[in-house]
């Protein structure tokens, strides 16, 4: 009986060391995980940091791309226009041109 008694005492130290053990790395565990989930939200924190900047830029490279194809049209419809103009001006000179011509011919007829 006393040696039963031993044996059952041992039996509950080690249950009770086995239980503060266990415990222990619980409790270990539990601060892993909150040191996880702190490490998580600091990063999704980033993340949609990251996301914002990124659409911003998106924006305002969409933006800049609008400004720049305006800038850009404005460019071409000058350039139509300065066409148009060196059109009318070679056009004009052409007909001096062909005035000066029926001017010597007129002349040389006369003499």
């Amino acid at each position: 009986m006393v040696q039963l008694e031993s044996q059952l005492e041992a039996l509950q130290d080690q249950t009770t060391r086995t239980q503060q053990a266990f415990d222990e790395r619980v409790g270990i565990m539990h601060r892993l995980n909150e040191k996880n989930a702190d490490a998580i939200n600091k990063l999704l924190t980033s993340i949609t940091g990251l996301q914002s900047a990124l659409d911003r830029e998106q924006i305002d490279s969409s933006n800049r791309k609008d400004r720049m194809s305006g800038q850009i049209q404005e460019l071409n419809d000058s350039l139509d226009e300065l066409k148009a103009r060196l059109a009318r001006v070679s056009k004009q000179l052409q007909d001096i041109d062909a005035m000066q011509q029926d001017s010597k011919m007129r002349a040389q007829k006369s003499h």
